[in-house]
């Protein structure tokens, strides 16, 4: 324990020593990656792949739905073999959404996140292209450090690199 308190308090050290030297600038890949217009994209272009199996997930839902109101409706009046028909029913229509349900969502997020991985590629770019152009020698995430002042964070203009390529 000690010697990893002994390398983070040798690496502080360094790096603030470094920071007179060279410049150093803090991006926040979250912040970037959620407002970025390409994020706006991806969502709207997953929408539109599962529209129409989250539709059929819908329908199959207000299909059995239907069915159950009718079948409390006619209780009165129906067999004991009808009621046990429409409990079948009503079971396999159920594990036809599990299973349709699990698929659906499994493969939306595997889409989301080949999506996501390719935005966040463009997002890296970004940030080195801003890097170079700022003349930066050290970019560090946000998210692993407690404190940093506004004028380190280039976030804002990472955003704006990637708002300027559009969708």
């Amino acid at each position: 324990m000690n010697k990893y308190l002994v390398l983070i308090a040798l690496l502080v050290t360094t790096i603030a020593g470094a920071n007179a030297a060279n410049k150093i600038g803090v991006v926040d890949i979250q912040y970037v990656l959620t407002r970025a217009p390409q994020y706006v994209a991806i969502n709207e272009k997953l929408k539109g792949e599962f529209k129409e199996r989250s539709e059929e997930l819908r329908s199959l839902a207000e299909k059995g739905q239907s069915i159950q109101e009718n079948a409390q409706k006619n209780e009165a009046t129906m067999s004991e073999q009808e009621r046990q028909q429409i409990s079948r029913q009503l079971q396999e229509l159920q594990a036809q959404i599990t299973f349709k349900e699990k698929t659906f969502k499994e493969d939306y997020n595997r889409r989301s996140q080949e999506e996501r991985r390719t935005l966040f590629g463009l997002v890296s770019q970004q940030v080195e292209a801003v890097a170079k152009e700022g003349q930066y020698d050290l970019i560090l995430n946000r998210e692993a450090l407690l404190y940093v002042s506004d004028a380190s964070n280039i976030s804002d203009k990472v955003l704006a690199k990637l708002n300027a390529l559009g969708n």
